[in-house]
């Protein structure tokens, strides 16, 4: 495995940042990392990265021991932390340069031609002879992506690598990482659920420094049980209380006097019973559909628990 994540500790004082985690990743997969703030993200990604040591625990990326073997581990990954941190007096392409020197010191054959190449990857071609420091937030968090890249690693550990970005550079990056994906193996934090359905091949959600979930998107919405909720709307106003003739359905949540959203466990009956319902009431229904449980929703389940499944 590219990585692997033995019972993972960080405690500082009294608190546990991260508590007991372990997970594996493939080669070339995908990773979403999801948790709510302070749930312990950044700092496992910290520890991957060989930027803190674990206070117990043990953790193998690319083959090398995160405490035996930290140059070896930084040589092989490319990482982009939470902060972003830059040199904002150098220029854009002087600083991919260094970037470049520090993980290859002793080469500079074709280094131009990699800076290039890394500029394109990343669109920040208008820009590369500025410097940072007047570039736009997106701009800046290009940057840190380039410099990941730089040397062409095997294993990229980013630290929401959208923040800041406009909604088409969003799309450009998500491409970009899902592109990369297929020789490279990738964790990356996000906040946005979208981004996690469209690219990651399996999630990981930590909550107050345990892992609580850790499947494919599609598998983790089955989370949330068996519940079935049907959206209807009448052509006609409809009384809520009426709704609780509908023996099939057990909640009902109020959209507008003609719309409304319907719990059960049976999603053949209650359609059944829905439409039986309506007949009987002479008010027509234009809508009738299933609704799809969200990731969002399971985040959110999952983080406002105590327990972990």
């Amino acid at each position: 495995m590219p990585i692997t994540v033995n019972h993972l500790s960080k405690i500082y004082a009294e608190q546990k940042a991260v508590n007991d985690v372990s997970f594996e990743v493939k080669k070339g997969e995908i990773l979403g990392f999801l948790g709510p703030n302070g749930a312990g993200k950044s700092t496992t990604m910290k520890m991957l990265a060989c930027y803190i040591p674990p206070s117990s625990g043990s953790a193998n990326v690319g083959g090398f021991d995160i405490i035996t073997q930290p140059l070896n581990v930084k040589q092989n990954i490319g990482y982009l932390p939470e902060n972003n941190p830059l040199y904002y007096e150098m220029y854009v392409k002087e600083f991919l340069g260094f970037a470049l020197s520090v993980h290859s010191p002793q080469s500079t054959v074709h280094s131009s031609q990699k800076i290039k190449s890394v500029i394109d990857l990343v669109g920040l071609n208008t820009e590369q002879h500025k410097k940072i420091g007047a570039l736009s937030k997106g701009y800046k968090q290009r940057v840190g992506l380039a410099q990941a890249l730089i040397h062409d690693p095997e294993i990229l550990i980013l630290d929401e690598p959208t923040s800041g970005l406009d909604p088409n550079q969003l799309a450009d990056i998500r491409n970009l990482i899902k592109e990369l994906g297929k020789t490279k193996t990738i964790i990356f934090s996000t906040h946005i659920m979208q981004e996690v359905q469209a690219v990651c091949d399996r999630v990981i959600i930590i909550n107050k420094g345990k892992l609580v979930a850790d499947d494919k998107p599609e598998n983790l919405q089955q989370l949330l049980g068996e519940e079935i909720l049907i959206e209807v709307e009448f052509e006609n106003v409809m009384e809520e209380n009426e709704l609780n003739e509908i023996k099939s359905i057990y909640k009902i949540d109020k959209r507008s006097s003609t719309h409304f959203v319907l719990h059960g466990k049976d999603s053949a009956q209650m359609r059944k019973d829905i439409f039986a319902f309506a007949m009987s009431k002479n008010n027509p229904l234009l809508t009738m559909k299933q609704e799809s449980r969200s990731l969002e929703e399971v985040f959110q389940q999952l983080t406002n628990k105590n327990e972990t499944l």
